[in-house]
């Protein structure tokens, strides 16, 4: 029996139809597929791709023969009227072409994983056949708000029943289909509510149709040689709403509010995520300029992927994140370059809270450097929230939603040190992880008498470690969830910017290295207490201790060859033997932009008399 699909895809999701397309090849012994074209450039794309198993047909086609259709089309975009066609569509096949005898619809961003035959078995004499949504207990509320059923996937027969129901979903959807909440409908998923009961359809039970993430997030995914099961149903069909491709590397696995396990990202995803690349490949070769690979600077992205650093292509790592502004920029590039200085092999993620700073770095093209944007990043809340607080304390609050955003879903990234752009590495960074070792977190202390540290925390904020298992991905969530709802530079309620919280960590999980090693981020808050000390070799010590790294907060850059050290307090002579070596790294910095951009050297001055400040310092190549 030859099983009939229909889909329409527009030049966003012309990917995606050749995708679902490959995949019934694979899966379906006997099947035809009807493209409906929303593009004209999409047809013209297909009908070069010699598809021996598919009809083309262009929108203008359709509405040729519905021209009430184009009464509404000016009035949805282009998503809300891609849902307004879904029931034209499929009349008129019914009505063009007498050979069918059902058709079924599948959304465009569906990817079969096992012969569909199961779905036709359960469907048997029924006119109209559909699945539900499966809205998990904390959640179906959404059954009112967003639909029992799926349209994603939706059967029909060649009868009365399913004939009488198009026609009523034609009009309906003609009527009023948008993508908001509106008098208890919302697109086109509302109207099919009572179908079982209005039109008799039947609805498929086996878990393994049409499975979204929503349902994957509440069933046990397993793997039985090359076949997946859904809390132990064949896995048919995945239906990947709210997938992004951008360049190829940097993907949104879906852009609603998700959690993935790690299962459902390698065996459903990633499998998905090649055969994108594939086909995009292979759209190239057709028309070189359909996809323009562009790096998705301005793009919110959810649930990010980076392919790389999933298949080891940015190097065995360590993994390190910072924040960049166009304020400390220079900061952190003399951090970037220490780093390339002391360690051979690294993966520097840099989060680039505003468009210079970005702009900028994506100019200089530094190895071992991914660029994030704030845009990327910046979801409803963290936009309200940059209006809401002064910068230093909006950077605080990214802090743990940035290095959320890189563990989540990025599997294989197993562990990552959050850096602020203000240090500086005199030895190889991963001196750090032996000290580490397997737990789950890395704090150190701030060795601050009881007075500072009730009011400002035990440990340091400015570097954490964070590894992706349950201890680490637990204090990092109370962290960001903590930040989201409270971060100022006010003491408040046994609260302090983001740092305060990090005391609360050890009663979260017992996997926890403190460092003991006064080398690791100290600063000016403790340099007058200890000594350093410059060994015969040229490295330095504090307290006997190797100094790894040196956080230099509250150094301000005054003009292009003016500093001032520390804004805090007065710096001890013993300090030049480590601030000496940040000043030849900053000027080494302000050289590299200069180069770049000259400009910009102005953007990052900070406005002060030199009169006024305690650790004023010119600067000398």
């Amino acid at each position: 029996m030859k099983h009939f699909y229909c889909s329409s895809f527009s030049k966003g999701y012309a990917y995606k139809g050749l995708l679902l397309y490959e995949s019934l090849l694979k899966w379906d012994k006997d099947f035809h597929f009807f493209f409906i074209c929303l593009h004209p450039e999409v047809k013209e794309l297909y009908k070069k791709m010699n598809l021996k198993h598919a009809t083309l047909i262009s929108l203008s086609d359709l509405e040729g023969q519905d021209p009430e259709l184009l009464t509404v089309k000016g009035s949805r975009n282009e998503k809300e009227y891609a849902w307004t066609v879904k029931a034209s569509v499929m009349l008129h096949l019914f009505n063009n072409f007498p050979q069918i005898d059902h058709i079924v619809w599948l959304d465009g961003d569906t990817f079969f994983y096992s012969d569909p035959q199961p779905i036709f078995e359960e469907w048997g004499s029924q006119s109209i056949v559909l699945t539900e949504e499966k809205w998990s207990e904390a959640n179906k509320k959404r059954r009112y708000t967003r639909g029992i059923f799926n349209t994603g996937f939706m059967g029909f027969k060649r009868d009365n029943h399913a004939l009488n129901c198009l026609s009523w979903f034609r009009q309906k959807l003609i009527q009023w289909c948008y993508d908001r909440l509106e008098d208890g409908l919302w697109s086109d998923q509302l109207y099919v509510n009572d179908w079982p009961t209005r039109f008799q359809a039947g609805i498929i039970k086996n878990l393994g149709v049409n499975v979204g993430p929503c349902i994957i997030q509440d069933c046990s995914l397993t793997k039985k040689g090359e076949d997946f099961y859904v809390n132990g149903e064949k896995l048919i069909f995945y239906h990947s709403y709210g997938f992004r491709y951008f360049d190829g590397n940097e993907f949104d696995l879906c852009s609603y509010i998700m959690t993935f396990k790690d299962n459902v990202i390698q065996w459903i995803y990633q499998p998905y995520i090649d055969a994108c690349r594939q086909i995009v490949a292979r759209i190239r070769q057709v028309k070189k300029d359909f996809y323009p690979q562009t790096r998705p600077r301005h793009q919110f992205i959810r649930n990010y992927y980076n392919l790389a650093a999933n298949t080891g292509g940015l190097g065995p790592g360590p993994h390190i994140c910072t924040l960049f502004t166009k304020d400390y920029l220079i900061q952190g590039l003399a951090l970037y370059n220490s780093l390339r200085q002391t360690t051979p092999d690294f993966h520097l993620w840099v989060l680039c809270v505003d468009d210079e700073a970005y702009t900028l770095l994506a100019k200089m093209h530094l190895p071992k450097v991914t660029l994030i944007s704030l845009e990327n990043v910046k979801t409803e809340r963290l936009a309200a929230l940059a209006l809401q607080r002064k910068i230093n304390e909006f950077c605080w609050t990214l802090k743990a939603s940035f290095v959320m955003y890189l563990l989540k879903n990025n599997v294989n990234l197993d562990s990552i040190l959050y850096l602020d752009a203000d240090l500086y590495f005199f030895r190889d960074v991963k001196s750090i992880h032996r000290e580490w070792g397997d737990k789950s977190i890395f704090l150190t202390k701030l060795w601050l008498g009881p007075k500072w540290a009730k009011k400002v925390g035990t440990f340091s904020a400015g570097l954490i470690g964070f590894k992706r298992d349950r201890g680490g991905m637990r204090c990092l969530a109370s962290w960001r969830r903590k930040c989201l709802k409270w971060c100022s530079q006010r003491p408040d309620r046994g609260r302090w910017a983001d740092q305060k919280y990090l005391d609360r960590w050890p009663s979260i999980t017992d996997s926890i290295t403190i460092s003991s090693n006064k080398g690791i981020n100290t600063g000016p808050w403790n340099i007058r207490k200890g000594t350093v000390v410059q060994e015969t070799n040229q490295a330095l010590t504090f307290e006997d201790q190797p100094l790894i790294c040196y956080h230099f907060s509250g150094f301000e850059l005054i003009s292009q060859n003016e500093v001032e050290l520390c804004n805090r307090k007065r710096l001890p002579e013993h300090a030049e033997k480590i601030y000496s070596t940040y000043l030849r790294a900053i000027f080494k910095a302000i050289r590299q932009v200069k180069a770049v951009d000259a400009s910009f050297m102005a953007k990052a001055l900070q406005d002060k008399d030199p009169l006024q400040l305690r650790n004023y310092r010119r600067l000398q190549e």
